[in-house]
């Protein structure tokens, strides 16, 4: 097992458990203690875990907005899994809303030029990627996120009221079991919530993790949208007729 793979079965374990010890750890993964204690170093200096006696636990912004570096390094396999899925969903010539969540910003990566879509984003990290590949993006505009690539308030909102897409790609922080999808943050839901009523089509992408998650900004339920892409295999939710 390469390091970024063991990596995130750490912080998978940890997050399950809550509080896991360098053996326990040791032990499930089949490395040594001080393989274990090193990666744990690494994950603590990154913002992932934070190390407590004889082990690591989940730091305390899990429940906060998360800075999107941080956000960035987690489950970063999975989420390129789902945003190369999510990318074939794009049909040439689409006019696509791109949220500024870690997950969605994968997709740059397997959106061309040939496709000839236009994308509208209030990330200022997708925004540049799409650049450099030359495809034509629209900035929201608005307030910059401290520690993120995100721009949020009044003048995004209203810069999304007045567009319209063919498709909306969105994550958030949690799902629950009742198809509820939240965040922590009450300006990107907001904003996210109005990318969802202007768009034909709306994808919601979510590694495992935050699924039987809820937090304190409701974006919107399964049923409002068109479909779910997640790495979950045996998760079904009643889909919203679009």
């Amino acid at each position: 097992m390469i390091k970024k793979e063991r990596q995130e079965a750490i912080l998978k374990i940890i997050r399950e458990r809550k509080y896991c010890t360098v053996n326990y750890l040791s032990k499930q993964l089949f490395v040594a203690p001080i393989t274990v204690r090193r990666d744990l170093t690494e994950m603590e200096t990154a913002g992932l875990v934070a190390r407590c006696f004889g082990g690591a636990t989940i730091p305390e912004h899990e429940n906060r907005e998360v800075p999107f570096e941080i956000r960035n390094k987690s489950n970063t396999s999975i989420k390129e899994k789902l945003a190369k899925k999510a990318s074939k969903l794009i049909t040439n010539g689409d006019v696509v809303f791109l949220d500024a969540s870690s997950t969605v910003s994968h997709m740059t990566k397997y959106i061309s030029e040939e496709q000839n879509v236009t994308v509208i984003t209030n990330s200022m990290l997708v925004a540049e990627k799409l650049k450099e590949k030359q495809i034509i993006c629209y900035l929201t505009g608005g307030r910059l996120v401290e520690n993120s690539y995100a721009l949020v308030g009044n003048v995004a909102e209203k810069t999304v009221s007045d567009l319209y897409a063919n498709v909306c790609f969105f994550s958030a922080q949690g799902i629950d079991e009742n198809g509820v999808i939240s965040d922590q943050s009450e300006s990107e839901s907001a904003l996210r919530g109005l990318m969802i009523k202007n768009s034909q089509k709306q994808y919601f992408l979510f590694d495992g993790s935050k699924y039987d998650k809820r937090f304190a900004f409701k974006i919107c339920t399964v049923q409002d949208i068109s479909d779910i892409l997640t790495d979950l295999d045996d998760l079904a939710f009643e889909m919203g007729n679009k």
